[in-house]
């Protein structure tokens, strides 16, 4: 029987695969890249006027106060709190497994910058404003929505930082409230990032319920719990009527494997195969082809290269035909630059315009099976393990520059995972078809659970 935190795992990761899901990210996120949070944010301010405790305070409330005190100047408050977070922050391993995530769109009550610097070699569309919130969003870029403003971009009076800020945030934002309510009605939700008494999400969970009613899916909560405190549990409960279901963990850290394990998962048994695009006869590739169409379930990602991939991708179809399978539910296509010119796969010069283009591929992908090949197969296999990818190699050519990846400490700690014994195989050239299959189906086999 499956724990609460696997059984969620496994209901949030097929909403992500389906894409009707959409993660909500608080400031905790940014907690472990030395951010102040919210009190520490507020903090000096509350001190002048006489408030020193913060603890169980509705923050939104207490920074009303201080712009109250101020005769509703809100600029000396906004500017110091720019201030803090302008500083050069790092993003976290939260925000990378984020990044890493097969999702088309993030919500988020954060003033800071470090989503965007996590995607910094990826493509994303940042929408602050009801102007901006309009604008469509190509498929291979990811949406950030900073409900709240940005501290870099949003002029003073579009931060949503008071109570009364959150007050008229209907009538301020009525596009971005819009966009909302619809996408609390379409997409389930992830919230994390927020904590019990977090005024944030208590603020965020009514507007919620001024939005979409009783109508929403079915939303989730991670968060740390509250064993000792009475008024935990009965808050859990009172969620539920908003359609929010409390993920409870033991320690904060618990929250980075779940996110990492999301991350694999959102890409569902997906498969990507790489290698040289001179190839014109390869039996290992075909046969590879045809196995994983025998696979139920299994999603093959076709980058519409030449060559091998060409070879494992035509006898995958074919043996889809031949089984009457469904071939739009098995087989997806993205967009390749270097297939206007063969020329360009011997072009360094074109490697960061692939690499960028193989992001939205290679954020679909659970597993990249990689042949021997040149720099263009280097280079996809590069930003495959940056993206979390599990990368099996199947080369036999140690001329090719693809041979040295066999030593990568990244590929053999993540292969370790499931056959100890197999890169040794591969410098021994002992690697067959029926192998990397069988290595596949305990990759999918074990993140089920994982």
């Amino acid at each position: 029987m499956l724990s609460e935190i696997e059984q969620f795992i496994e209901d949030y990761a097929e909403e992500l695969v389906a894409g009707n899901a959409a993660y909500f990210v608080g400031a905790g996120i940014s907690i472990d890249s030395s951010l102040p949070d919210w009190g520490g944010l507020i903090k000096p301010f509350t001190d002048k006027i006489g408030i020193r405790d913060l603890k169980g305070k509705d923050l939104t409330l207490m920074a009303q106060y201080v712009i109250n005190e101020e005769t509703g100047n809100r600029g000396p408050f906004i500017n110091a709190i720019s201030r803090k977070l302008r500083k050069n922050f790092l993003p976290n391993a939260y925000h990378d497994a984020i990044a890493k995530t097969n999702l088309k769109t993030i919500w988020t009550t954060n003033y800071d910058n470090l989503l965007e610097k996590a995607f910094s070699n990826s493509t994303i569309d940042i929408k602050f404003s009801d102007e901006s919130i309009s604008r469509d969003v190509p498929d291979n870029q990811v949406e950030i929505i900073k409900m709240h403003g940005c501290i870099y971009n949003s002029n003073r009076d579009d931060i949503v930082i008071t109570q009364s800020d959150y007050e008229d945030f209907l009538f301020k934002k009525p596009a971005i409230a819009q966009r909302l309510r619809l996408d609390l009605l379409q997409k389930s939700f992830l919230f994390i990032g927020y904590g019990y008494g977090d005024s944030n999400i208590k603020n965020i969970i009514t507007e919620a319920r001024r939005l979409a009613g009783n109508n929403t899916r079915q939303h989730y909560l991670i968060t740390k719990d509250k064993k000792d405190d009475p008024e935990f549990k009965l808050w859990c409960s009172n969620l539920r009527r908003y359609g929010i279901r409390v993920i409870k963990i033991s320690e904060y850290d618990d929250l980075k494997p779940i996110l990492e394990t999301l991350s694999l998962q959102s890409r569902g048994h997906s498969v990507f195969v790489t290698g040289s695009h001179t190839v014109n006869n390869n039996n290992d590739a075909a046969e590879l082809g045809k196995g994983l169409a025998k696979k139920t379930g299994y999603i093959f990602n076709d980058g519409q290269s030449s060559g091998l991939m060409r070879i494992v991708s035509n006898a995958f179809m074919q043996t889809l035909i031949e089984d009457k399978a469904d071939i739009n539910r098995r087989l997806r296509f993205f967009p390749n630059p270097y297939a206007a010119n063969p020329k360009f796969a011997n072009d360094s010069s074109l490697l960061p315009m692939l690499k960028q283009w193989r992001i939205p591929l290679l954020k679909s992908t659970n597993v990249m099976v990689a042949f021997d090949g040149g720099m263009g197969t280097k280079a996809e296999i590069e930003v495959a393990l940056d993206l979390g990818c599990i990368v099996i190699p199947f080369f036999k050519d140690d001329n090719k520059e693809t041979w040295q990846l066999i030593y990568n400490d990244l590929i053999s700690e993540r292969l370790g995972k499931y056959d100890r014994d197999y890169i040794h195989r591969v410098k021994k050239k002992k690697i067959k078809y029926s192998c990397v299959l069988k290595l596949i189906d305990k990759v999918f086999k074990r993140n089920e659970y994982e």
